[in-house]
């Protein structure tokens, strides 16, 4: 399980308002090549399923073809994000190369570079339900804030490779937002579709970071700097006594936040704070 698995994708997706279900397994699935490299992910990847299938029918292809993980998350007709694989995927194939904000993805690396959502679509004409078209932009709006990217930093399969067409068809997208079409097939502008995710960023309010278990009242947290903290009605730092055997704490579930996470940094600020105010 080399490099960066992103762990902590579900509860980013549920902090913003999305309806998340978790497939068994997603935390540790990936392609061969294992988890994402350095700052990777450098972007967000939309294609379409190309399918009328069920979900439990294009969840199973996706998991098990022989080239799968086939995407990291699955968006069904009804606005539904299911999380799928955690790591590095097999969504994009030949293609590029594509300039992000953190650079230029070279020749066909894009598996190794997006984060990659599958919609569930025929791509020939099916209605785009605008609850679908909304948790399309607010899935992607989410983890590109939560990666630390910009929320033009995503690209359509067509953007990819010339070789596809997804996602299309554009006539049948539902709703107030409604890009042009770039071909005969269809598909859907990418400049539109990079406009419209900018658009709604500006009126997206910054998430509130989200916590692993919201069942759990209490929890601790180490931080990048190796302070623990206990999370509950409040964030302060814990001493080693408080943590260790017959310690308050000692049986609080534990969790280490990606550093680069909103959620990180929200606890390193209540650490902080409590430190000014408590500790001066």
């Amino acid at each position: 399980m080399s490099g960066r698995y992103l762990t902590e994708m579900a509860d980013v997706l549920r902090a913003a308002g999305l309806h998340v279900l978790e497939v068994d397994g997603w935390q540790t699935r990936a392609r061969k090549s294992g988890g994402y490299a350095g700052n990777r992910p450098w972007c967000v990847m939309w294609h379409h399923t190309a399918s009328n299938a069920s979900p439990a029918s294009d969840i199973s292809y996706i998991i098990n073809a022989d080239t799968a993980p086939i995407s990291n998350l699955y968006l069904d007709r009804t606005g539904t994000i299911h999380v799928i694989a955690a790591g590095a995927t097999n969504t994009n194939g030949k293609g590029g190369p594509q300039a992000f904000s953190r650079g230029t993805v070279p020749l066909d690396c894009m598996n190794e570079y997006a984060v990659s959502i599958e919609a569930a679509n025929t791509g020939v004409g099916e209605p785009w339900p605008q609850v679908q078209i909304d948790a399309f932009f607010t899935a992607s709006i989410a983890l590109t804030n939560w990666l630390g990217l910009e929320p033009t930093d995503i690209s359509s399969h067509a953007g990819w490779t010339t070789r596809k067409i997804d996602p299309a068809t554009a006539a049948a997208v539902q709703g107030p937002w409604r890009p042009a079409s770039v071909n005969t097939s269809g598909t859907w502008s990418l400049d539109d579709l990079r406009h419209e995710a900018a658009r709604r960023a500006a009126k997206t309010p910054a998430p509130i970071p989200p916590t692993p278990h919201l069942e759990d009242h209490m929890y601790l947290a180490t931080l990048a700097d190796g302070t623990v903290v206990v999370v509950g009605s409040a964030v302060r730092p814990v001493s080693g006594d408080e943590i260790g055997p017959g310690g308050p704490f000692a049986n609080l579930p534990r969790y280490v936040p990606q550093p680069s996470s909103n959620w990180h940094a929200w606890l390193a600020a209540g650490s902080a704070e409590y430190n000014a105010r408590v500790m001066a």
